[in-house]
């Protein structure tokens, strides 16, 4: 059914947006516009890894050479 599946896609993009701006006032930003690739980490080394963001906590980008905690 095309309704149905308009009311799903409208649903899930709300939820993804409210999501995000959650993420954003957990950074700190006021606005979802003011988040910056400097507010990205990860919480894994796997992650981290996989990407290519700092460990959370640390200045550390697995796989980088140069880097220290």
């Amino acid at each position: 059914d095309p309704v149905e599946g308009g009311r799903r896609l409208r649903n899930y993009l709300k939820v993804m947006t409210l999501e995000a701006q959650t993420i954003a006032r957990a950074c700190g930003k006021n606005h979802l516009h003011n988040l910056e690739p400097e507010d990205l980490v990860a919480l894994t080394m796997e992650a981290a890894a996989m990407a290519q963001v700092p460990l959370a906590g640390t200045n550390w980008y697995p796989g980088k050479s140069g880097n220290s905690f």
